[in-house]
């Protein structure tokens, strides 16, 4: 197949590149690896086996992202057989004026009102998702299937024997649960390393009072940063206070043996198997509880529960079959 992969260009897609930038790195690369004339347009620095168009620009801006993905579709749009928008909604302006088909995938799966109406005007076009949850939760779109995000397991090293703290690596914010995982941290006297970009205002005002000598902040952690965190961990607390589209960060940590701890919203029981690889809970109470109990967790079974579900290749496998189900729909 001929197939485009667009990006947004906050960062370079890498082996060792973070949340979002990692899984179209390995897509890019494997659909390459088995035959397929794959296109990916990404940030300039993007390293790839595929053939890359770089985004001339290194920034989010919605706009300038816009006139890019407009730009590439106009100029390479027929040269394929699919064009596969990991952009969420952002590409769906688009489909209407060319004849290749694209097939949008829902990445964070959280949208505004406004954005909400367009997709509901848009819902014949074709969309994907990396989780059930963010599929049930928009019923009306035109939805080819779900195929969850792959790692490559051989990057995240397995440990049997922890150490004596609990891990709260994500984006620093209120909506993530930060808060929830220091207040279950000092009830049960734990030790907790916080990991994770923060806004300065919420780090300075609500988080950093809250510090102790055993509730610390870490900073961001570059990739083997997050592994050695990761691994090292007794559990990962992820008490999420909206919906996870997917959540990453949850898997890594099962692949290094780390048991999680996570409120039950959008892809939570996808990703932890409940009682086995951690425990899905409904409050601060939950959490306090399964941190008691969190030894029971072998954390074998958190590795192999990655490897059985979460690789590389079982995420290129679907998205082979979305593209070849989609391009098969738009020829009839």
């Amino acid at each position: 197949m001929r197939i485009a992969i667009i990006t947004r260009f906050g960062m370079p897609l890498t082996e060792h590149a973070r949340g979002y930038y990692y899984r179209p790195y390995y897509l890019a690369n494997r659909l390459t690896e088995r035959g397929h004339d794959v296109t990916v347009l990404a940030h300039p620095d993007t390293k790839t086996k595929a053939r890359l168009i770089k985004a001339k620009v290194k920034k989010m801006e919605w706009e300038i992202q816009l006139m890019t993905y407009s730009d590439f579709i106009k100029n390479y749009a027929d040269e394929f057989d699919i064009i596969n928008a990991q952009t969420d909604h952002l590409c769906c302006f688009f489909s209407q004026f060319i004849k290749t088909p694209i097939l949008h995938t829902i990445i964070f799966g959280g949208f505004w009102g406004q954005v909400e109406e367009l997709l509901r005007k848009e819902r014949k076009q074709y969309f994907s998702t990396n989780s059930y949850g963010t599929k049930n939760r928009y019923p009306y779109l035109n939805w080819q299937g779900v195929v969850h995000n792959g790692f490559e397991t051989k990057q995240f090293k397995f440990n049997n024997k922890p150490d004596d703290y609990l891990l709260f690596l994500s984006r620093v914010r209120q909506d993530k649960g930060v808060e929830e995982a220091i207040l279950a941290a000092k009830a049960t006297g734990q030790k907790l390393i916080i990991a994770g970009q923060a806004a300065d205002g919420y780090l300075q005002k609500t988080i950093k009072p809250m510090l102790t000598k055993n509730i610390t902040y870490f900073g961001v952690a570059d990739f083997q940063e997050k592994i050695k965190l990761f691994k090292n961990a007794k559990a990962l607390l992820h008490p999420h206070l909206v919906p996870e589209s997917f959540g990453n960060s949850m898997v890594e940590a099962q692949a290094c043996g780390t048991p999680v701890i996570v409120y039950p919203h959008g892809s939570s029981s996808e990703v932890v198997a409940n009682g086995r690889t951690g425990f899905i809970v409904k409050d601060i109470n939950g959490i306090k509880k399964a941190i008691k109990k969190i030894n029971k967790i072998k954390r074998a079974d958190c590795r192999a529960f990655v490897e059985k579900n979460f690789t590389i290749e079982k995420m290129v496998d679907g998205y082979e079959k979305l593209y070849e189900k989609v391009i098969k729909k738009r020829k009839k």
